[in-house]
């Protein structure tokens, strides 16, 4: 006969399981400072088992007015769908370690736990972009995040390129932040598009601050103004390739580059498993990210030197 939880092993479980709790949400915030997700990402809450999010095509310039109204309509363009998907990591705690006071190695194991949920929400983050230049991560475009003939819409075959194969370089980031100005919404006029970041693996970190704080121009004359200077450089542990770099937009990105919380990491004892030998505990969350158009970003997808 199975014996009932009693209330000093409840009452123990969920006063360790609150303990804990705070443990493991510290290791979540205390990756904020570096991550991805403020910086570059809209992020929501989702109370849908998916999003969709449809692209409408721009409007003309707006008219004189003559008295007569003027309107315009709007193409439908591409819908980007997230299917939010689940995660979970479990974690046993022997009854042992309690009885002899453990406590300092049950917290560091929870804190481990904490980690492993912040590093794969930065490294799903950072995929976006590790995957920017792939045929296997196709955006509402069927093309790449970042790639030389995205359509401008269905109903045209007008392309838009974002994607370039320049070393980082001082040049390299005047020429990309000018193509990205060019950017154009599907009727071909000019997007009020303004590039303020650069986004660097960490082999990349020490050319683009150069780049970027240096007095006068990196690499020219020591009497030319840095017309580089401004720019904010994000950097990412989580970036795989050495050599490839993004300049992007973050307003924009803020409106097209989304990251959906259905359920945020959450820390959860099994109350079940008190009156064994063994108390289980599990991380828990539920999201999806992704982009709905490519017009934050220019990526360059450079080849190594041998």
């Amino acid at each position: 006969m199975t014996t009932p939880m009693t209330v000093g092993q409840f009452e123990g479980l969920t006063a360790l399981e609150t303990a804990l709790r705070a443990v493991f949400l510290d290791q979540l915030r205390a990756g904020e400072n570096d991550s991805l997700l403020p910086v570059l990402f809209n992020v929501q809450e989702s109370r849908r088992a998916a999003e969709r999010n449809m692209g409408v095509g721009g409007f003309g310039d707006v008219p004189e007015y003559t008295g007569a109204l003027e309107y315009d309509g709007f193409e439908p363009l591409y819908t980007a769908s997230y299917q939010h998907k689940e995660y979970a990591l479990g974690m046993a705690v022997q009854r042992a370690l309690l009885d002899d006071d453990e406590y300092n190695v049950i917290r560091r194991n929870t804190a481990m736990l904490g980690l492993s949920f912040d590093r794969t929400v930065e490294k799903h983050a950072a995929s976006v972009f590790n995957n920017a230049f792939s045929t296997d991560v196709l955006g509402a475009d069927g093309k790449p995040l970042c790639a030389t003939d995205h359509p401008l819409r269905p109903s045209s075959t007008a392309t838009g390129s974002n994607k370039g194969t320049s070393a980082l370089s001082d040049s390299a980031v005047i020429d990309t932040k000018a193509a990205m100005m060019k950017f154009t919404d599907s009727r071909g006029n000019l997007l009020p598009v303004m590039p303020d970041t650069l986004l660097v693996p960490v082999e990349l970190e020490a050319d683009a601050r150069i780049i970027v704080e240096s007095t006068y121009q990196s690499g020219g004359s020591s009497n030319n103004a840095n017309v580089n200077a401004g720019y904010k450089v994000v950097v990412s542990r989580y970036l795989t390739d050495p050599t490839n770099w993004f300049m992007v937009d973050s307003r924009m990105a803020k409106l097209y580059l989304n990251w959906y919380w259905r359920v945020r990491p959450e820390f959860t004892a099994d109350a079940n498993s008190a009156y064994g030998l063994v108390y289980k505990f599990r991380g828990y969350g539920r999201w999806s990210f992704g982009w709905d158009t490519w017009q934050f970003i220019y990526g360059h997808e450079v080849e190594e030197s041998s």
